[in-house]
């Protein structure tokens, strides 16, 4: 009997067989002749799907950011690191200056306060967020000050266009969703990517980190500003790969049920 390959084996440190892998794609693979060619068009109607996805893959994370620090896109990389680290609306990512990360001395804060338009327009009364400001932050904004002169009241992210170049004028949102659907092409990116990446990549990042964490994941409902935790598992991504796991694991009249890897259910037949 082949080595069953379990979602559960991919959360341990059990070693997976390459070979085992492959041999189940192997078994997805039909025979020449099976099927016969369709004699139309393969069309059936869906949803147009615009939903921005997180990068999932810390290995990814460290690509992209290696990616632009080569090329020496110190502002792209300081937009990305920031934007996956504090997990703030690009609205509000865009409206960052210097002076609210770095003090009179010239040091980087340890976190600092921020009005969220969106929240300060639906909130009777209107409360700061704080953010704090972590390693990967302050390596980021560091090499983009070592490479440009800058003010301490300038927005960190400003915009490089003929009409902004010269100014201290920030980019403005169209331009940060160009800018990273550029990045994904260059890099084949299977995610779907837009602005809202950033910020999903910080919530599903965090939800991982604490282990899904039920009180994280309160906690995440809170700084997103959302109604419940399922809207805050979804919006992150986290909704959607359970889902996906749940129908994977069944196999329900299967020779690899359920039941086969798991302690749930009946024994497995040859184990009887």
């Amino acid at each position: 009997m082949a080595e069953i390959i379990s979602f559960e084996s991919l959360r341990t440190n059990t070693v997976i067989d390459p070979k085992a892998i492959e041999a189940a794609w192997v078994k997805r693979q039909l025979e020449p002749g099976m099927i016969q060619p369709a004699s139309g068009a393969c069309e059936v109607q869906l949803a147009n799907e615009h939903t921005a996805e997180p990068i999932k893959s810390l290995k990814e994370i460290r690509s992209i950011s290696e990616y632009l620090v080569k090329n020496e896109r110190y502002r792209d990389n300081m937009l990305f690191i920031l934007g996956i680290n504090f997990g703030l609306r690009v609205s509000d990512l865009l409206q960052l200056r210097f002076f609210m990360l770095i003090d009179e001395n010239f040091a980087f804060r340890s976190n600092f306060p921020i009005l969220e338009k969106k929240t300060s327009k639906t909130r009777k009364t209107p409360r700061n967020r704080y953010v704090t400001i972590n390693d990967a932050v302050v390596d980021a904004v560091t090499l983009y000050l070592q490479h440009n002169e800058c003010k301490m009241d300038d927005y960190l992210f400003r915009s490089v266009s003929r009409n902004g170049s010269n100014k201290n004028r920030a980019m403005d949102r169209s331009s940060v969703d160009r800018l990273l659907k550029s990045i994904a092409k260059e890099l084949n990116l299977t995610e779907k990517v837009s602005t809202h990446t950033l910020r999903k990549t910080f919530g599903y990042h965090q939800m991982v980190m604490s282990g899904n964490d039920p009180r994280k994941l309160l906690l995440l409902q809170k700084i997103f500003g959302h109604s419940s935790a399922a809207q805050t598992l979804d919006y992150i991504g986290i909704t959607q790969e359970e889902i996906a796991e749940a129908y994977a694991q069944m196999n329900l009249g299967g020779k690899n049920d359920y039941g086969t890897f798991s302690e749930i259910g009946e024994s497995a037949p040859d184990a009887m």
